[in-house]
């Protein structure tokens, strides 16, 4: 049934003129109406990246621990925002070798983005577990560092 629609749609496109301008138009009509939804979930988007400032959300007891190969970052996060709930937070974590914790003499060890996914009200904390996967085959050959900063939260 479904090629012969097709079928008829295109005998008409190459029949008719009139339905070549009308099928031209519903094209066009499409086209505008998928890039203002697109445009609109992109603001709505931007929108939620917004409303709560890296300024209004803390961190606490950040500890940086080693489990199965892999890292574990805890902690607890405090949403001090007045009116909107934290549904994200993206982290930019750094690890550094360093010799004697001597700034001068630490090698990036690496760089990652870690996106937390939570849920806090406004005015309270919640407790979190992270898992962290450092792709990297290098040796530590000193102490690792850590350092943390947050990009940007998300509201709902």
């Amino acid at each position: 049934m479904k090629w012969l629609f097709g079928i008829i749609v295109l005998i008409l496109l190459v029949v008719s003129a009139r339905f070549r301008k009308f099928a031209g138009f519903a094209v066009l009509i499409c086209i505008v109406g998928g890039a203002l939804l697109w445009g609109y979930q992109e603001y709505e988007k931007n929108k939620s990246k917004s409303r709560i400032s890296a300024s209004e959300v803390t961190l606490k007891n950040i500890s940086f621990g080693t489990r199965d190969n892999n890292y574990e970052l805890t902690g607890r996060i405090v949403n001090n925002s007045e009116k909107y709930n934290l549904s994200g937070l993206q982290l930019k974590i750094t690890v550094k070798d360093c010799a004697n914790n001597d700034d001068m003499r630490c090698i990036i060890f690496a760089e990652k983005k870690e996106y937390i996914y939570l849920s806090i009200p406004p005015r309270q904390a919640r407790d979190f577990k992270k898992d962290i996967y450092l792709y990297s085959n290098q040796s530590i050959e000193n102490k690792l560092v850590w350092d943390y900063s947050i990009e940007y939260a998300e509201s709902e």
